[in-house]
């Protein structure tokens, strides 16, 4: 469903974040749902600061707001951290906790907003640069903010795109901006970490992944790279396995596969031998491979 709405008003309307300030604005928000991500594009002119761009981001706890300045200037805060952002910077905001972003004068803002589980483990990436505006004019910066900006631009045919591929390509490019090295990275085992996490994801179908080939990509030892992900609370072999489990059981779900086998659609995320798969299916989401097929069925039925 997309939805444009266009206020205008000289008093401040009511709000649970902050009032406008009393002067007349004009504002225009359109807004999609697509699947369990919601994009919305932000255009207007507030006379002073204004917390008028919080309507277009959700409350509910463990989700994201990825937010990019097409124009304007805005403050974004949250936990111990306050920035300026500027057109051209792109920054993200945990909506779980309190922040804030509020604008000056005319802006163009462009917000998608995903929950935490579709960023698997790199979820704690994303949450480590939260309120930190990044330039992006560079590398798969560049690249999320052209696809963000399209986005914003394409509003009205959002709903007619399938949503599982859409929301791969956003969380693969949300991945790759976030892990990209820095040079001023501080901390080299984080930023080895996340680089590793990202070249992992976009390897998952192949059936040659290990620790041994991961750690050799990277140039450091299998031992590091086990001591890397025990930094994070986790293990390499049970993160890759989920990894593949959550993409197996989207495929399974979706309308459009329903002709393969779950051979197959194993077969594409790097699991040759699928003999254990529907127990693994039904441990991790509590439904085998056949159970959600016939969910999968039944919801086709009743639309």
């Amino acid at each position: 469903m997309t939805v444009s709405t266009v206020m205008e008003t000289t008093a401040a309307p009511s709000t649970t974040v902050n009032p406008i300030c009393a002067a007349p604005f004009r504002t225009q928000v359109d807004f999609a749902r697509v699947g369990s991500m919601t994009v919305a594009r932000v255009r207007g002119v507030f006379p002073r600061t204004s917390r008028e761009v919080h309507r277009v981001i959700s409350a509910e706890r463990d989700r994201f707001a990825v937010v990019l300045h097409r124009s304007g200037t805005a403050q974004v805060a949250q936990d111990d951290r306050r920035f300026p952002a500027r057109a051209g910077d792109l920054v993200a905001l945990d909506t779980g906790r309190p922040y804030e972003l509020s604008v000056t004068g005319a802006c163009d803002v462009v917000v998608v907003e995903l929950p935490h589980g579709m960023l698997g483990a790199n979820a704690d990436l994303v949450g480590r640069y939260v309120a930190t505006p990044q330039r992006c004019d560079r590398g798969a910066w560049a690249v999320l903010a052209a696809f963000l900006s399209s986005l914003g631009d394409r509003i009205n045919g959002l709903t007619d795109m399938p949503d599982v591929h859409l929301a791969d390509a956003l969380v693969s490019l949300v991945v790759a901006a976030f892990a990209e090295p820095a040079p001023e990275s501080a901390d080299i085992g984080d930023d080895l970490t996340d680089r590793i996490l990202a070249h992992t994801l976009a390897n998952l179908g192949d059936p040659t992944l290990s620790v041994d080939s991961a750690a050799r990509h990277h140039g450091i030892s299998p031992r590091y790279l086990h001591q890397l992900f025990r930094r994070r609370g986790l293990t390499f072999a049970a993160w890759v396995r989920r990894e593949r489990l959550i993409r197996i059981r989207r495929d399974l779900l979706d309308p459009a596969l329903a002709t393969r086998t779950t051979a197959v659609i194993a077969a594409h995320w790097g699991i040759r031998d699928h003999g254990h798969l529907s127990r693994a299916l039904k441990k991790e989401f509590g439904l085998t491979a056949a159970e959600l097929r016939l969910m999968a069925r039944g919801e086709r039925q009743n639309t």
